[in-house]
């Protein structure tokens, strides 16, 4: 037999401000997909020079074909009406057609999008892996040497730029030692995938390493902390078994953002691997001055970037319960 509501008051207390949490990040994400596609569109319509029609047929098309292209596209009608039909098509995935290779959009950038998510990914993880063991270390240990070592480490990796770093990887570990593939993917090989994950993700690691030790040293100055070291666990112990998931919070959110960063950030390290990803298109796109395919992958890499930063602040708002009573309070 089902519980009455008035059974449950602890359980509905809990359920609602979980409900309400997701909602805010939804709508939150739905608000800011409606301004990146409404800003897309002014940039496409008003921003880009030239007409839509005379560069996607070329110097030698006829009236007669401009005006049936025109029509066609809706560049003949009222703003209004362009917009609604811009939004019609980004409602059944039509991102136009590539001005360069006559090709959709859509599939165009499911070609290389697979690619840059697989490079991004892995760099990721790395960041995640190295980044967190190392603000694990430094906040454990307290050595002078080994926190001079880092901080030169840090300077070092946060300086160089990433195709200076790239190359470097490329010259040491392709052209000298001869372990490693210098460039390409080499159908998925997960050995093509080491030199440009690396590079993508150094200077980020840095990052993820300081945010990691400064909140993993604070939470080893909190009583439950304190406690569990009084019941004989060790800092490392401790640590491990109660502060990490607490201080995890601040550095999952900082990895859905360097998700975006890095999706943004791989033209560089794609173009110095040769790597078919997302990047690399676009660079290619933009000397070429393909404004539908320039346009249609940022706002892909737009779309991918809010909906893993909604995801994130939900699985933040599960790991740290102050998160959802904030939304509780202030909706």
């Amino acid at each position: 037999m089902a519980e009455p509501l008035w059974f449950r008051p602890k359980r509905l207390g809990l359920e609602m401000p979980t409900k309400r949490f997701i909602f805010h990040r939804l709508l939150q994400m739905l608000v800011v997909l409606i301004g990146t596609v409404t800003v897309l569109f002014l940039v496409i319509y008003l921003l880009v020079p030239g007409d839509a029609a005379q560069v996607a047929l070329g110097s030698h098309a006829t009236p007669e074909s401009l005006a049936n292209l025109r029509h066609e596209l809706g560049l003949d009608r009222p703003l209004w009406v362009q917009y609604g039909i811009y939004l019609d098509r980004l409602a059944h995935f039509d991102l136009g057609t590539s001005y360069e290779l006559k090709r959709s959009v859509s599939d165009i950038i499911l070609d290389y999008l697979p690619a840059t998510l697989y490079l991004t990914a892995a760099a990721l993880l790395l960041e995640t892996i190295f980044g967190v063991g190392w603000g694990m270390l430094l906040s454990l240990r307290r050595s002078s040497r080994l926190h001079a070592l880092s901080a030169a480490t840090s300077a070092i990796l946060l300086a160089l730029p990433a195709f200076f770093l790239g190359l470097l990887l490329q010259y040491v570990f392709a052209g000298r030692l001869g372990i490693l593939p210098i460039s390409g993917m080499g159908d998925w090989n997960p050995l093509y995938l080491i030199l440009p994950a690396v590079t993508l993700a150094a200077a980020q690691t840095v990052i993820i390493a300081g945010v990691s030790k400064s909140t993993l040293s604070l939470e080893l100055e909190k009583p439950y902390i304190l406690a569990a070291r009084a019941r004989g666990l060790s800092r490392k112990q401790a640590l491990a078994h109660h502060g990490l998931r607490n201080a995890f919070g601040p550095v999952a959110t900082l990895l859905a953002i360097d998700f975006g960063t890095l999706l943004g950030g791989a033209m560089i390290t794609e173009i110095v691997f040769a790597w078919p990803g997302m990047g690399r298109m676009t660079y290619f796109a933009a000397r070429a001055r393909d404004v539908p395919l320039i346009v249609g992958a940022v706002l892909v890499l737009v779309v991918v970037f809010v909906v893993i930063n909604t995801f994130v602040d939900i699985i933040y708002g599960w790991l740290d319960p102050r998160v959802k009573a904030e939304v509780g309070v202030d909706g």
